[in-house]
């Protein structure tokens, strides 16, 4: 003697309400949803499912909840034979809110050069066009964060956050060579005046300024992921 046993002919339906992440500054919210039905509805119900669409779903107390800022960006099956589950991940910005940003506190090893021609007629570096090379430690702060539009080449965040001792100018060098000098013979020397060592360094100047900044789409024409690198630097003449 056998029994048979029916899988119910059920459309996949939600059998749980949207399981959101609990996510931190600077990332996107992500959120699953998931469905069950029987076996044989499983692919028709995998192929009405469109890359990037929105959320729409019903929530803890089955009321409907959509979000047109969290969009659909996989799906999953355990490919149960008899009544699979499938599981929608959304990732977006809940509410059109974005995770606001993250910034974060380095500190960054760079080296600058700068040079100037010397014009004193007393001095036996006249003509000569000296350079002075440094190795320095500069403050760097690096933002992430998600946007609704494309913000092209500008970052939103472009600070840079000095970290005290390392943040500012001649504090922060580690090394500092001068050359193209000569002695009172005119052959090449290792020693510069004072005088023309700090006019030289002088023409350094020291700013903020974003060295790079990257942008990816992650969803086409309604999300993206910044990233903006901004540190105190040495320019030379």
């Amino acid at each position: 003697m056998s029994a048979l046993h029916y899988v119910e002919d059920s459309t996949f339906i939600q059998v749980k309400p949207a399981q959101w992440s609990r996510n931190f500054t600077g990332e996107f919210d992500t959120c699953t949803v998931t469905y069950q039905g029987a076996q044989y509805r499983a692919k028709a119900f995998m192929d009405s499912l469109g890359a990037y669409a929105t959320l729409s779903c019903t929530d803890e107390a089955g009321a409907n909840l959509s979000d047109a800022s969290m969009f659909l960006t996989s799906w999953t099956s355990d490919d149960n034979p008899v009544l699979p589950t499938v599981t929608l991940n959304f990732l977006g910005m809940r509410g059109g809110a974005g995770r606001n940003v993250l910034a974060e506190d380095d500190v960054s090893l760079q080296t600058a050069q700068t040079t100037k021609a010397i014009t004193d007629a007393s001095s036996v570096n006249d003509g000569k066009t000296l350079t002075c090379s440094v190795t320095y430690i500069g403050s760097r702060t690096t933002y992430k964060w998600g946007a609704g539009a494309n913000p092209g080449a500008t970052p939103t965040y472009s600070a840079v956050r000095n970290i005290p001792v390392l943040n500012m100018g001649s504090s922060g060098i580690q090394q500092m060579t001068f050359s193209g000098m000569v002695d009172d013979d005119g052959q090449p020397s290792s020693s510069i005046p004072l005088g023309e060592a700090t006019a030289l360094f002088n023409t350094f100047t020291f700013g903020k300024q974003t060295t790079s900044f990257t942008v990816s789409e992650v969803v086409p024409g309604k999300l993206w992921q910044c990233q903006s690198v901004n540190e105190y630097i040495m320019k030379g003449a």
